[in-house]
């Protein structure tokens, strides 16, 4: 799963891959009609999303389920390449031909949008009561209104070989040190790689190992809350440890880790060939493909007692486009997301993916329940730099991407690098009073 900080969150202008899906062009009449059913009218309604991949989940597991509960209505999924997304979403409202329904970014893409009208306020939904504050911010404008209702979220951790654990009599690591330890373990064995972990993509530096080590160096909320409003800097010492820590890991590296990219880090350790491997919920499936006997461990604490932080993404929600003229039975499609079973329904056919509800739900694969467990006792946090920090140029995740890159590959020190980002962080974003 390749992606670009655009495409985890901002506006086509800002990124370079942020985009969702939305109805096609040719079939914008659906729309707003209706075709007749076999008991009377029968309100067709649109989703525009950016999950091509989940096409016959949506059309043969989840919709059906919605239909054979409302039977006058029919929902059709209308999917766009996600590098496409969010120029076809744009160009769509902008034309007349918008989707009833809009899978929405989080944070800055979508706040843009909200700004722009392309929503409905959702704050007297039922669906919305379901889900904490929290899980809404990523979706809110800025006074806190809601526009989409969640739909899952994503996780990031360290898988890890069982097998090649259990031959080293190694523990899973909960503090910094101990993880160090297991590393220098691996590597003194020398039939492994300690870590499958290249620097050829500088969001995955991002996203999987900054973004997870970080959080218990900053403090989750109260280092990227900080940031948002200026009371701490990049330069500061819990930010500069927090990118050390992540080029310590650097001398347990496969040899040529400078052209590793993120499908050569997951096919090294499906392989066999590695023990650890930082990576998101999203590859579930694939770090099991080759029936290795895989766990998932969470970002070891700085010190023995910290407080634990756990990275934990909005990835997913729906909103209701303003333009829509079927807003009725789009409206009772939301309704339904905010339900313990569209959502067990959901996380159950998209191992990886995670609800946001209130309502507890299980995990049927072993290792989503793995993933999901994380969050017992951690304090959660999102992706340190997309809400507001990468709405100007640069964007703050694509900088830390560039910049990761250059600690990897050209010797560029922690301190080095945050001055270099504060110093262009400064030189657009005006903290709010």
């Amino acid at each position: 799963m390749r992606v670009t900080s655009q495409q985890r969150s901002r506006v086509v202008p800002a990124l370079g891959v942020a985009v969702v899906a939305i109805v096609g062009l040719g079939l914008a009449g659906c729309a707003g009609g209706s075709d007749g059913g076999a008991d009377g009218d029968q309100t067709t309604i649109t989703l525009a999303t950016w999950r091509t991949e989940d096409t016959t989940l949506w059309e043969t597991e989840v919709i059906p389920v919605f239909e054979a509960e409302h039977p006058d209505i029919k929902v059709v999924y209308q999917p766009t390449d996600t590098n496409d997304y969010n120029a076809t979403i744009q160009a769509s409202v902008d034309g007349g031909t918008a989707a009833d329904l809009i899978m929405c970014r989080p944070f800055d893409v979508n706040r843009a949008w909200i700004a722009d009208g392309y929503f409905d306020d959702l704050s007297g939904l039922d669906a919305v009561g379901t889900f904490s504050d929290t899980a809404l911010a990523a979706w809110t404008d800025d006074a806190g209104t809601p526009y989409c209702v969640p739909t899952a979220s994503v996780l990031a951790g360290f898988y890890y070989n069982k097998a090649i654990f259990e031959e080293l009599g190694l523990e899973i690591p909960t503090t910094m040190e101990e993880f160090y330890g297991v590393l220098d373990a691996v590597k003194e064995n020398g039939t492994y790689a300690p870590i499958a972990l290249g620097s050829a993509d500088g969001w995955q530096l991002a996203y999987n190992v900054l973004y997870s080590l970080g959080p218990n160096y900053w403090k989750g909320e109260d280092g990227r809350l900080g940031l948002i409003d200026g009371t701490q800097k990049l330069t500061d010492p819990d930010f500069v440890d927090a990118f050390q820590a992540t080029a310590d890991l650097i001398p347990y590296l496969p040899e040529g880790y400078q052209s590793l990219s993120y499908e050569d880090m997951m096919q090294l350790f499906t392989l066999g060939q590695a023990a650890i491997l930082p990576d998101g919920s999203w590859d579930i499936t694939a770090a099991t493909s080759t029936g290795l006997d895989v766990g998932v461990f969470a970002a070891p604490v700085v010190n023995e007692g910290d407080q634990r932080y756990q990275q934990e993404m909005p990835d997913m929600a729906i909103g209701l486009s303003a333009s829509s003229k079927n807003k009725e039975a789009a409206a009772e499609f939301l309704e339904w997301l905010g339900t313990p079973e569209f959502q067990q329904l959901y996380v159950n056919k998209l191992p990886g993916f995670f609800s946001m509800g209130t309502e507890p739900v299980t995990y049927d694969n072993k290792l989503a329940q793995e993933f999901a467990d994380l969050k017992i006792d951690a304090l959660l946090t999102p992706r340190l730099a997309l809400d507001r920090l990468s709405a100007g140029q640069p964007p703050l995740d694509d900088d830390i991407w560039a910049v990761l890159q250059t600690m990897f590959n050209d010797g560029v020190t922690a301190e080095e690098a945050t001055t270099t980002l504060q110093t262009n962080l400064d030189s657009w974003y005006v903290p709010a009073e």
